[in-house]
């Protein structure tokens, strides 16, 4: 894929985030209202765009080439969990931040910037693999990112009801259209179509919005946090894409699995450490570093695609 064209792509993606950051910074969007912005983007406009995207024509994405996707994001994961715990011992990460920087090394943020940032590059025919990517994350982070983040909490508990996220569900229900092939009426569809296209303004928007008050000198200080970045979402997303490209010839499937690995430090991580009790100070500086690099660093990722 030519690099100018994910460099428009990600321009646009930041000039969005940029509009945010203004908006908060002229006081024209409050605190208050980012947080319901951000409520009305997880629970509506993120499921709606991924309903909506099974209307399209998929007739290319083969029921077996998802079923190895699904294989293949088993294995990401569990690769991602061992990677983490790798970067913990180089980078000498004190036994208090541990778990933060196993979680961003897991977690990214494959709905809230994944799904929009995929159209985007990718196209429509990226989205069930997407799709497949984000109902591994919700489970997996509900069991293994809840097991590191219960070790010595005690009297929170956790159910199999949290992981029914409105994501989660929708997730369930686009791969059922797609899987059996479901012809929904046409105003099931359009009403999708408008939850749907306002999820990736409204999505950049809280992130500029979060990005607001962010202390750049600090940030830039913790030289851990930076080395992290590098290695995880450039270093690693490049090694990534060219062990690849001679293995999968597909590029959607490829680019797609490549994109997931790129994308910036995931929100839900530090939500659940604010619910365990644990410190998010460290996931909350890297997902405003890693989300605002992304712009440079998914750019040059894809020039190895």
């Amino acid at each position: 894929m030519s690099g100018v064209v994910v460099l428009q792509q990600m321009a646009l993606i930041f000039l969005l985030i940029l509009t945010g950051f203004v908006l908060y910074r002229k006081q024209i969007i409050s605190e208050h209202a980012s947080k319901d912005l951000s409520a009305l983007v997880v629970n509506i406009c993120s499921p709606g765009l991924i309903i909506v995207s099974m209307f399209e024509d998929l007739s290319s994405v083969s029921r077996d080439s998802v079923l190895f996707v699904g294989m293949i994001g088993i294995c990401f994961f569990l690769f991602l969990s061992v990677l983490g715990l790798l970067f913990v011992k180089i980078l000498k990460v004190s036994a208090q931040e541990r778990v933060s920087y196993i979680l961003m090394t897991v977690f990214g943020n494959l709905g809230f910037i994944g799904i929009p940032v995929a159209l985007a590059i990718i196209g429509p025919e990226s989205m069930v693999y997407v799709i497949v990517f984000n109902f591994l994350f919700n489970v997996y982070i509900y069991t293994f990112g809840v097991m590191l983040l219960k070790k010595g909490t005690s009297g929170v508990k956790t159910s199999f009801r949290d992981m029914l996220s409105p994501g989660l569900i929708a997730c369930m229900a686009a791969f059922c259209i797609y899987w059996f092939d479901i012809q929904l009426p046409e105003a099931v569809e359009t009403a999708a179509g408008y939850y749907g296209n306002a999820c990736t303004l409204l999505s950049m928007l809280v992130i500029g919005i979060s990005m607001a008050d962010m202390k750049v000198k600090s940030v830039l200080k913790n030289t851990r946090l930076m080395l992290f970045t590098l290695l995880r979402f450039a270093v690693f997303p490049i090694l990534l894409a060219l062990l690849l490209k001679p293995l999968l010839p597909d590029f959607v499937m490829r680019a797609t699995i490549v994109l997931m690995a790129a994308l910036p430090v995931g929100n839900l991580s530090a939500m659940l450490c604010n619910q365990y009790g644990k410190d998010s100070r460290i996931i909350a500086e890297g997902i405003i570093v890693t989300t605002l690099l992304s712009v440079v660093t998914i750019t040059i990722t894809f020039l190895f695609v």
